[in-house]
């Protein structure tokens, strides 16, 4: 197989990447629409949103996605052929990265992030996350002044995220060092081999009982980010990376199921300061507005 036709194979069974097309799909978009970077973020947040698993209906919603998505397998072809989409598996771009923080957000300044220490509590293990990491997103090549410069705009924009910043919320662009260790998470497997090198599988303590009834997600064991940090400064998530791995379980004897679930748009999330540059953008009064997405039948 040529690497397009695995990589279109891998998005076919992967439940957000067929949300995205599927949503893209009902909503009229063809290849030429998605080909906008702040419309292929859009229509992201919106499918993730169409899976969050506390609605009882999860399971359900990503089987019909998978199901719904085959007759839409040319449109998918065209779109991970494009050139244009080369950002999709971009590793991080290090000149480009911003940070939102609103009010209420617990974030730490960019210049002050404390290095993980200690072994990994159970609310990391479920959210994935490391308690006091900084989060950035790439700034897309979109027009000065467009209302979604990032995946995490696109969030914002969406509001059916979990992400709920008090307003106004502040914006800094990071440079980061070249020095700067990252790993690249661009497939399902690339999590599970994150979870293999910085993992402790014999102390995880069990999947998170509320996910499995409500979801049906197995979440598995997650990097203990104090491991992490002994030998890389963030982890990111680029934009293949979210549509293919997020709820996808990969096994192994070594660390048993992983499944990423937590992570809402393209990323890094940095566990020290490694940014060589920080510059302040106007504050975002209110979410971005753009046009809404409609809701597949589901």
């Amino acid at each position: 197989m040529s690497d397009l036709a695995d990589r279109l194979e891998e998005f076919l069974r992967a439940p957000l990447a067929a949300a995205f097309f599927v949503v893209a799909g009902f909503d009229g978009l063809d290849a030429d629409d998605l080909a906008d970077p702040a419309t292929a973020s859009t229509v992201a947040a919106t499918a993730v949103g169409e899976l969050e698993p506390w609605t009882g209906e999860a399971a359900r919603v990503r089987a019909r996605a998978v199901e719904a998505v085959q007759d839409l397998r040319p449109l998918v072809r065209r779109v991970l052929g494009d050139e244009r989409n080369a950002w999709w598996d971009a590793p991080l771009r290090r000149e480009a990265q911003l940070h939102l923080r609103g009010r209420d957000d617990r974030a730490p300044d960019p210049l002050a992030v404390p290095v993980p220490r200690g072994p990994l509590s159970a609310w990391e293990t479920y959210a994935q996350r490391g308690e006091h990491v900084l989060i950035t997103s790439t700034e897309l090549p979109v027009p000065l002044g467009a209302p979604v410069r990032s995946g995490a705009h696109a969030v914002l924009a969406h509001g059916g995220s979990d992400w709920q910043p008090g307003y106004p919320v502040r914006q800094q662009r990071l440079r980061v060092a070249e020095h700067a260790r990252v790993a690249e998470v661009h497939a399902p497997g690339d999590w599970h081999a994150l979870v293999a090198r910085c993992g402790d599988p014999a102390t995880h303590p069990g999947s998170d009982p509320h996910l499995a009834d409500s979801g049906e997600v197995d979440n598995g064991p997650a990097p203990t980010w104090s491991a992490l940090a002994a030998d890389l400064d963030g982890v990111h998530l680029s934009f293949a990376g979210l549509l293919s791995s997020l709820h996808v379980p990969v096994t192994s004897a070594e660390v048993g199921t992983t499944s990423l679930w937590s992570w809402e748009h393209e990323g890094t999330h940095w566990v020290r300061s490694v940014f060589t540059g920080v510059s302040e953008l106007a504050a975002l009064g209110q979410p971005p507005e753009v046009a809404e997405h409609a809701s597949p039948r589901w």
